[in-house]
């Protein structure tokens, strides 16, 4: 018995060790660049002392399978323990070592903690490395693989004869009983360490206790991280509902009006062509008539003072899957989901598009790349593209890379296509998603040549002010609506803060756009819906989280932003950053703002459930 009890224990204690010496320095040292402020001593004693419950907390979790085999055997001693804790610990030292580094590796990329948003981009391995070079694969590979070494070696230790020199022969039903009694012990005390001794069950906020986010991250276990988020239910109706359903609704009217008549009209028609231009990751820092860096985006600058610039526009999310509907749908971002992946909810958001189609259009989606990740087809469908256009439909000469067709060559096919329809008299509205200014931002294009990510970006831009310039030279350009926007914003190179991730452009171009000006309102990128729709003297009632900004009705502008779990809510006043984990406003502290975001939330996830 007390063999079991020191196996039980070693084994606890390999676990926590292995994730207070490996996995805390892996992901710290890796990811210290996005440190906005280098942590001393006193930060990473923090850090460790806050993270501790939640390792100890998976540790118990990779504790009870041994545990429980080696009382099996302590019973039934007829198999072979080492041999199955030996098979056992192969899968079980590669997968948390495949969770550890994976949250490593990503979070430079998305910036907050591993969950269970990463099957959905593994549901389509083309999309979930072609960010990546086969090199970094491969050494990702041999990380994990040395890693899961480390950590099988020190389960192997622990299996010795030092620990389970039990000696059976003499079995008797006291042993027996005792033996059951030590397991339940056992079991009881990991149970209450998963799971607290609070009314409520421990949650990750366990690990929060610092404004800067970058420390509560370090602190968080990503194991953790990730079976928290597969354990939460999808009845969104019950989740963020903090305050009663006719407070809440109230509120929200004055926020959200979903009427109004528009102070002034910036189309010559109610009924141009429409093209809409969902630019990758286009934040507002590369265009220079945004205050972003000069030089990189020439074309859109200048584009920009020919057409109708909104100037204060912030992304909904922070995800192209999100940023489709908040885009399409006018539909608010999800912090913690994403409600492109329930497909059978789609039909039942509204789109404009699909609007549009009801109206007379002909309607078409246009991607370069595989539309089947991120059901992003199943959403162009659903919200009203007669037509889907995407690499398949290629032929397979064109110049490609790892995410499909090259953004310049699909402009030159659009370009072909709009005098196809307007040569046949065709009302036409066409969604065109770009993807060459994404990692590893290969481009048949060198302007900035020590510098990728600019240079995939001068490219899309060369692209979009030559496409322009030929379309101003034909019979389209007359009723022609152009719309320039972003799916999310960029934090590539030196991060940004939380406020001006958001900001991206929008821009209204081409002949049907009356005259050029800049509105500098405050909006969020889901107001593109109501705003058009509102041009073209179409209804937008169905459009709840989608404003008219050009309308009478819009007397308090806002931006409201979502990212994993958290909150950005921005007006006139300044803005709030808030942690919904933590429970608490990281930056900008704000009763009424907090309370503003609290509601959309509890609004947008009570809709999400009835969807």
């Amino acid at each position: 018995m007390i063999d079991y009890i020191l196996f039980s224990f070693s084994h606890f204690v390999v676990c926590l060790l292995f994730f207070l010496i490996i996995q805390k320095p892996l992901f710290y040292y890796y990811n210290k660049s996005l440190n906005s402020e280098n942590n001393g001593l006193y930060d990473l004693w923090n850090i460790y002392i806050h993270g501790f419950k939640t390792d100890l907390i998976v540790s118990s979790y990779l504790s009870i399978l041994p545990i429980f085999a080696a009382w099996i055997y302590s019973v039934f001693p007829f198999f072979s323990l080492k041999l199955v804790l030996y098979i056992t610990y192969i899968p079980l030292a590669l997968a948390t070592s495949a969770i550890v580094v994976s949250d490593t590796v990503l979070y430079k990329f998305w910036q907050f903690k591993i969950d269970s948003s990463v099957f959905t981009y593994l549901k389509s391995l083309k999309g979930a490395f072609a960010s990546v070079s086969v090199l970094y694969v491969i050494i990702c590979i041999i990380t994990i693989v040395s890693i899961g070494i480390i950590l099988y070696i020190g389960w192997l230790f622990v299996v010795t004869d030092y620990f389970l020199t039990l000696s059976y022969g003499y079995i008797s039903w006291l042993y027996n009983a005792g033996m059951f009694c030590m397991f339940i012990i056992l079991t009881s005390f990991l149970f209450i360490l998963i799971r607290g001794t609070g009314i409520r069950p421990y949650n990750p906020s366990i690990a929060y206790y610092d404004k800067k986010q970058f420390n509560n991250h370090c602190a968080l276990n990503p194991i953790y991280s990730l079976i928290y988020s597969l354990s939460k239910r999808d009845d969104f109706s019950t989740q963020f509902q903090q305050y009663a359903d006719s407070y809440c609704d109230k509120v929200f009217k004055t926020l959200f009006p979903i009427v109004g008549t528009p102070k002034y009209k910036i189309l010559n028609t109610t009924r141009p062509n429409i093209l809409l231009i969902i630019w990758e990751s286009l934040s507002a820092r590369y265009v220079e008539s945004l205050g972003g860096l000069p030089g990189v985006m020439p074309n859109l600058s200048r584009l920009s003072n020919e057409g109708v610039l909104f100037t204060h526009c912030d992304a909904g999310s922070f995800r192209t899957d999100r940023g489709l509907v908040c885009l399409l749908s006018g539909y608010l971002g999800q912090p913690t989901t994403s409600v492109i992946n329930y497909t059978r909810k789609l039909p039942n958001l509204p789109a404009f598009p699909r609007v549009l189609k009801e109206n007379g259009y002909s309607t078409m989606a246009v991607h370069g790349g595989d539309l089947s990740i991120m059901h992003k087809s199943d959403y162009y469908l659903a919200s009203g593209h007669d037509l889907l256009v995407s690499q398949k439909d290629f032929p397979s000469s064109v110049p490609t890379g790892k995410w499909g067709v090259h953004d310049g060559y699909i402009f030159s096919w659009l370009y072909d296509d709009i005098l196809k329809k307007t040569r046949q008299g065709i009302r036409w509205y066409t969604s065109f998603q770009t993807l060459s200014t994404h990692e590893p931002f290969d481009v048949p294009y060198e302007i900035f040549e020590e510098d990728k990510i600019l240079n995939s970006y001068a490219y899309v831009d060369d692209a979009l002010g030559l496409f322009i310039e030929k379309l101003k030279n034909t019979e389209a350009w007359k009723d022609l609506l152009i719309i320039c926007t972003a799916d999310h914003g960029a934090n590539f190179g030196e991060p940004l803060s939380r406020s001006e991730y958001p900001h991206i452009p929008l821009l209204f171009l081409g002949g049907a756009v009356r005259q050029s000006m800049t509105i500098d309102t405050i909006m969020s990128q889901t107001d593109l819906a109501a705003t058009l729709l509102g041009q073209l003297d179409l209804s937008h009632t169905d459009f709840i989280f989608s404003r008219d900004v050009l309308a009478d009705t819009y007397t308090y502008p806002f931006s409201f932003h979502t990212y994993n779990n958290g909150f950005l809510f921005k007006d006139n006043t300044g803005f709030t950053h808030y942690d919904n984990v933590a429970n608490t406003a990281v930056e900008g502290a704000d009763a009424k703002r907090e309370e503003y975001g609290k509601v959309i939330l509890q609004k947008l996830y009570r809709d999400l459930g009835q969807r």
